[in-house]
């Protein structure tokens, strides 16, 4: 008998020891009440937490207007409030984020209403700004729609992301780079390279990003933004019908624009 207490109480000291590392170290940190370390900014949707703030995230400060900004250009409004983590400069997202392999420059995890912004966005050239509008453009779409509809559109990722860098600004290649890199590799505008931006990695998801935002950028040149939050609005309902409903709305299928966009890049 003692011997079972005794593996029960080693058990239960593990148990609770885990569950402290998690709270202090891991991914039940959002939930921790004691945060050391880390200043607590407080916006009309929620609070953001950072720690070493330098002149750099001086963006933190304005994350009213950016929200105020992501739901006129979206036309959409942000139901529940969230948490914004800045990871420090010299952190791992791994420690917050196990299960995603750290996962990469920024992250939104909607169900829980958290985005996590991690060192590679913070140290970048043009610092957290540009990640905290994408993981925001995320958080405010799937806010409006379903959980399985949001896990669909983000399975395709081409439309969901490309709104995120045009708004945010934001790009890996600029436009002479990327039309560099399809004429090397000969690339075809035949398709939207419907896949989760999660399985891709390195090149594949810089270049992805990329066609993305140039192919928003160009239907928003050509057509105009609000045809663009027209199509937002139906596609969040029904994105397994979007090329049903790129038609509808845009007079022409999407193919049809594909190939204009090529034209538009000169390619």
């Amino acid at each position: 008998m003692k011997k079972k207490w005794k593996w029960i109480s080693g058990a239960a000291a593990v148990v609770f020891l885990m569950i402290l590392i998690y709270l202090f170290q891991g991914p039940l940190f959002p939930w921790n009440p004691i945060k050391p370390g880390y200043e607590k900014i407080k916006f009309s949707r929620g609070m953001l937490y950072i720690k070493d703030i330098t002149g750099k995230d001086s963006i933190v400060f304005r994350i009213d207007k950016i929200i105020e900004a992501e739901e006129k250009f979206h036309d959409l409004r942000y139901q529940d409030d969230m948490k914004i983590f800045i990871v420090n400069r010299d952190g791992s997202m791994k420690r917050f984020l196990p299960w995603m392999g750290g996962a990469g420059y920024s992250v939104s995890l909607s169900m829980a209403n958290l985005i996590y912004i991690g060192p590679k966005a913070r140290n970048s050239k043009a610092g957290p700004g540009p990640h905290i509008k994408h993981e925001l453009s995320h958080m405010l779409i799937d806010q409006n729609t379903s959980l399985e509809n949001a896990l669909e559109m983000h399975e395709q990722g081409w439309f969901v992301e490309g709104i995120a860098e045009y708004f945010s600004g934001h790009t890996f290649y600029s436009r002479e780079e990327f039309k560099e890199v399809c004429r090397r590799y000969k690339f075809e505008f035949d398709g939207l390279m419907e896949k989760n931006p999660l399985k891709m990695k390195g090149k594949e998801l810089l270049f992805s990003y990329s066609y993305y935002k140039y192919f928003i950028e160009y239907l928003c040149i050509t057509n105009g933004e609000q045809k663009l939050r027209q199509y937002l609005k139906r596609y969040i309902q029904k994105p397994g019908e979007y090329k049903e409903l790129f038609r509808e709305i845009y007079g022409t299928d999407l193919k049809n624009l594909l190939t204009g966009y090529k034209k538009f890049l000169n390619l």
